[in-house]
């Protein structure tokens, strides 16, 4: 899924602007005694500059995205099967989206309060103002924290699970509904989910689905289930047919 690619992109350009404005605070920084430095720390608040650049927008935008993958799962029950998904789910699905929405704005509170702590240690430490920025720069720009890659990885295998963890609730309650095994099969393809691709290839129910017994592979992949499929960031999704 490509849903979420903007997510990082945004955020990149959300560290670029920061980084940039730390030049003049810096400067204005560097001028006061260790007593103000200490002083006007607590006033500094990071995570509250970058959502003035665009995060609290951002992350409002990414929570748009859950909703409308909630909102796709249910447009294809019928009026019948509506009734019968319970509000219990509902709320389940919404604690969900809570958690992942969580999880994206500490991480990016937890990259506020270490850029802070680091630039205050080298105020304090008297370093220069050209060290302190290059240092900022290098640990804390655009490709750094909460914009590597492996944190895009991240990004988009919580929102796959979300996606396969909506399925299930809304369909719990209709436990004949089959899905096939979709995604690619080429040079990079797990060898679990390269086995399930070419060894099952009907549909198949939710329960056999997660009754499935696959062999340990030569990669060491195995196949983990409905929700999980064949591990972290995994390119393949369960596609509802029936």
């Amino acid at each position: 899924m490509a849903k979420l690619d903007f997510y990082i992109d945004e955020l990149t350009k959300i560290q670029e602007e920061l980084i940039e404005k730390l030049g003049i605070v810096i400067t204005g920084l560097s001028k006061l005694s260790d007593r103000e430095l200490i002083k006007i720390a607590e006033q500094i608040d990071f995570f509250d500059e970058m959502n003035t650049l665009g995060y609290s927008t951002l992350i409002n935008r990414v929570s748009n995205i859950y909703d409308d993958q909630i909102a796709t799962v249910f447009a294809e029950l019928s009026q019948r099967q509506l009734g019968q998904v319970s509000s219990v789910s509902v709320l389940a699905l919404e604690q969900m989206k809570s958690f992942d929405m969580d999880y994206l704005t500490d991480n990016v509170k937890q990259y506020s309060t270490q850029l802070k702590n680091t630039m205050l240690r080298s105020l304090i430490a008297r370093e220069s103002v050209d060290e302190i920025l290059n240092t900022l720069k290098v640990d804390f720009g655009p490709g750094q924290f909460i914009t590597t890659n492996r944190f895009k990885f991240l990004v988009d295998d919580a929102f796959a699970r979300f996606d396969h963890v909506v399925k299930a609730k809304v369909y719990e309650s209709f436990p004949e509904t089959k899905y096939i095994y979709t995604g690619p099969n080429d040079k990079v393809t797990r060898g679990a989910c390269k086995h399930i691709l070419e060894k099952f290839r009907r549909p198949l129910t939710k329960k056999e689905i997660d009754e499935l017994k696959t062999p340990l592979q030569k990669d060491k992949s195995q196949f983990r289930g409905f929700v999980d499929r064949g591990g972290y960031n995994c390119r393949h999704d369960w596609i509802k047919v029936s």
